[in-house]
């Protein structure tokens, strides 16, 4: 420790710096390597989701390594001692900034930060994040949606010259029984990739780890697609019942117009203000219209008998008495019967993408 820390000066960062940035890397051979610091992902954990806000918050843990040629020694001299462990504070240590971060929390001790030293000049420590990152959503598909996010962290002052950043996925992580552990009750996670990416407006590299994870539709399913196909078909049925009195059928429709807009001002509380409209809104705004059509029907069909069957009544002839039939015993039965396929149709076209989505 006396010997490697004797006239260490932590302020002052081990990145060389005299370099041409209008040449090609490594043109100069005789010259020290550029700063090697690399992030280890090994292990990250959805927190939450807020899709108003396009939002997702993560807890990483990450290990940062780096090279100190200052801090190198030979083990040989010193009873073969490989490693040291010290205070972080005792060395210089780079600064990482992340991108495109709404907030992010460091949850170390802040008094109790420990790096480990090797005989070759590479520092390694960890560190626990809680972050929450920016990531746009596409919702026309909810909810059977999947969203990718990007985390990204950079170090800032140092370009790509002077600096080569290295990005890197624990084995134990790379693969999906480990994902499985990583959702939470409403998210799947599906993927995690990383790579290192160029900042487009600067000569600055991007450590990138990339998240696909997948919703859960079963709440959906269960609270919302469920039960509005079975208002619904009832409610279709209640409006066009022959022995109901007309004001008891118009009751039913508004009944369950007034259900279908409640449930739609639910769902656009759960998703960001978009300029598509997502395929459970699309459903229920389908199941909103097939009732206001059932209304419209049953008040239009009670006004042709009222004018149509008195004439035909009038008539004698084998014509109109089967089409007074029809009007009377079968045009509220063919009306039913055509909108609840709809309905069902509408509804086996959301357990569709449920089935092509498990």
């Amino acid at each position: 420790m006396s010997d490697l820390f004797d006239g260490y000066d932590n302020s002052v960062s081990p990145v060389y710096s005299q370099v041409d940035p209008s040449k090609p890397l490594g043109y100069d051979l005789e010259a020290p390597k550029r700063f090697n610091y690399t992030l280890f992902l090994y292990f990250v954990k959805l927190v939450e989701v807020v899709e108003p806000e396009e939002k997702v918050t993560l807890v990483l843990e990450i290990s940062e390594a780096w090279f100190d040629p200052r801090l190198a020694w030979e083990a040989n001299s010193y009873s073969g001692i490989n490693t040291l462990y010290v205070r972080q504070e005792k060395v210089w240590s780079p600064t990482l900034n992340s991108y495109k971060v709404n907030d992010m929390n460091d949850l170390r001790d802040q008094d109790f930060r420990i790096v480990s030293i090797d005989s070759s000049g590479r520092v390694n420590t960890t560190t626990s994040l809680r972050m929450s990152i920016n990531c746009p959503l596409n919702v026309a598909v909810f909810p059977f949606d999947s969203q990718t996010c990007v985390m990204q962290f950079t170090m800032p002052l140092f370009p790509i010259h002077f600096v080569e950043l290295h990005t890197e996925l624990f084995d134990g992580i790379a693969n999906s029984t480990a994902w499985s552990l990583m959702g939470n009750a409403e998210w799947d996670m599906i993927n995690l990739t990383n790579r290192v990416e160029i900042l487009a407006y600067g000569d600055y590299q991007l450590a990138t780890f990339e998240i696909t994870i997948r919703r859960n539709p079963m709440y959906y399913i269960y609270m919302i697609v469920l039960p509005s196909f079975i208002i619904n078909t009832l409610s279709i049925i209640g409006v066009f019942m022959r022995k109901a009195d007309r004001m008891s059928k118009l009751n039913v429709g508004l009944t369950n117009i007034m259900t279908m807009t409640f449930i739609l001002g639910v769902m656009a509380d759960k998703i960001p203000k978009t300029g598509s409209i997502p395929l459970l809104g699309i459903h229920i705004v389908v199941n909103l219209f097939i009732t206001v059509a059932a209304v419209a029907v049953t008040v239009f069909i009670e006004k042709i008998k009222k004018v149509v069957l008195p004439r035909l009544r009038k008539r004698k002839g084998l014509w109109s008495y089967k089409l007074e039939g029809i009007l009377e015993d079968w045009m509220d039965i063919i009306c039913m019967i055509v909108l609840e396929t709809i309905s069902c149709v509408n509804f086996f076209i959301i357990i569709g993408f449920w089935i092509a989505n498990s």
